[in-house]
């Protein structure tokens, strides 16, 4: 096991915002139609494997997360079981530590849909937070979920590397899309207004929002000896400042990148070029 200390999923939850915690966790849903072939509810302690890996790939088909992320921690933390042994500080699918026994968690270790609920919560602000940062292949390869998972899960270095070899197992356990044929996933990339000065002194300041939905801004400028990136930062519809301190005191010449992505990890790019004095 893949042992985790998440303590960090309350500021989480706080950036996901209600936007996100309102969002189907797979959880309190009706059953399952004809288009919907993966179980919507929780199908229980006793429940097969393939029955708990479809009901946590459908869930996060509706976030717009990829099905085999959920299972693939699931399967490193816990067999994929729901764990809750008396006197053990983690429980739970994901190895939850009982400091989330709090809103919006309040009652997890009773609670798969919470558990799920959780982990969603988590890898959407992951990977917004990289992508505005910057690294903008984040998550969109499949050899790369382990990584995502232990951004989520925070495991000791050492076992960084224990997700990813979960892949094919998870694959097996879902030989069929579960998103339900009716949802519509949001591919449409957030708007973006990028304000600030062509020639700026000291540090680089620029305004930024998305005036169509919450997102998360980062900037980035080229050469990047220069000027030290801005931290991402939540716009929701209101103006944010990002500020890029210079590195050296030398003046320069350079393009600046603003990212700003959605909790679908839909982002939209600007570029500036900013001469800066010194």
């Amino acid at each position: 096991m893949v042992r985790s200390i998440a303590l960090y999923a309350g500021v989480f939850a706080l950036l996901c915002g209600q936007a996100a915690l309102a969002q189907d966790p797979g959880g309190g849903a009706s059953p399952p139609g004809p288009d919907d072939p993966c179980p919507a509810v929780y199908p229980g302690d006793q429940a097969g494997r393939k029955s708990i890996a479809q009901w946590m790939a459908r869930a996060a088909a509706l976030r717009d997360v990829p099905e085999a992320l959920p299972v693939m921690a699931g399967l490193a933390e816990s067999g994929l079981r729901n764990l809750h042994q008396k006197g053990n500080p983690f429980a739970g699918f994901f190895s939850m530590h009982r400091v989330l026994d709090k809103a919006p968690y309040k009652g997890f270790r009773k609670n798969p849909d919470l558990q799920l609920r959780w982990f969603l919560d988590a890898a959407v602000i992951v990977r917004q937070r990289k992508l505005a940062e910057g690294h903008e292949a984040y998550g969109a390869d499949a050899s790369s979920y382990g990584i995502w998972i232990a951004d989520v899960e925070r495991p000791a270095p050492k076992n960084r590397s224990g997700y990813q070899p979960y892949l094919d197992d998870a694959e097996k356990l879902l030989p069929d899309p579960c998103r339900p044929s009716s949802f519509q996933p949001d591919e449409k990339a957030p708007g973006l207004r990028v304000g600030g000065t062509a020639r700026q002194r000291d540090a680089i300041t620029l305004t930024a929002r998305c005036a169509r939905e919450p997102c998360l801004v980062g900037a980035r400028a080229e050469p990047a000896r220069r000027v030290r990136a801005a931290a991402a930062v939540e716009s929701d519809g209101a103006a944010v400042t990002l500020t890029l301190p210079a590195r050296t005191r030398r003046s320069a010449r350079l393009i600046v990148t603003v990212t700003a992505v959605d909790e679908s990890g839909n982002a939209t790019r600007k570029r500036k070029r900013i001469t800066l004095l010194r």
